[in-house]
């Protein structure tokens, strides 16, 4: 073994031990959202709640199963359980407070078309907003759930096999073939890089 090949297996083993922990919590954040009668383990009722009530708002159920459908409130709780620090938790849940008062009264006794608007409101706001992690407030709480209810629904088995293209067991090469015939007009299942 030369030189390089060394530094590129230390390199791969140290990449491993600073990604593994973030991995597995996702497989397990799975695994707890896809068990039969999974509750909240970081989040009380009422703040679990508010944040499927979210999730269903950024992705709701059409043709194709919603981030309710994949268990995506039980992600963000089991994410929060076991990835994010301390300050990112009281950031959060802070974030969250905020946004709960944001309409006026609960966000939960908002009327369905009240809700879509602020959340639509506020999401706007964010993207508008330079990005600014450590800010606590109303919209970032919407781009936070956003981003997490955007990776929880694209690692779960509806959003990796009935929204994206998927095959377990690739086939054969087919060289050559139109755009139009490559797999229905899905994008293909794989390891993305999402920025939070």
């Amino acid at each position: 073994m030369n030189r390089r090949e060394w530094l590129k297996c230390v390199s791969a083993l140290a990449v491993g031990v600073v990604a593994a922990p973030s991995l597995l919590a996702a497989i397990d954040a799975h695994a707890a959202a896809q068990a039969s009668g999974s509750s909240a383990r970081f989040f009380t009722a009422p703040q679990g709640d508010l944040i499927a009530a979210v999730v269903d708002i950024i992705l709701p159920r059409s043709k194709t199963p919603g981030a309710l459908d994949a268990g995506v409130p039980a992600f963000i709780d089991q994410m929060f359980k076991d990835v994010y620090t301390n300050n990112e938790q009281q950031r959060y849940l802070a974030s969250l407070a905020l946004f709960d008062k944001a309409g006026g009264k609960p966000f939960l006794q908002l009327d369905e078309a009240r809700r879509k608007a602020l959340v639509r409101k506020l999401h706007e706001e964010a993207l508008a907003d330079s990005p600014d992690s450590d800010k606590v407030s109303a919209a970032n709480f919407v781009m936070m759930t956003k981003k997490l209810t955007m990776m929880g629904f694209f690692l779960s088995e509806p959003g990796c096999t009935e929204v994206l293209q998927y095959a377990a067991v690739p086939g054969s090469y087919h060289a050559d073939v139109p755009l139009s015939k490559a797999g229905n007009g899905k994008a293909w299942a794989v390891e993305t890089v999402l920025t939070l």
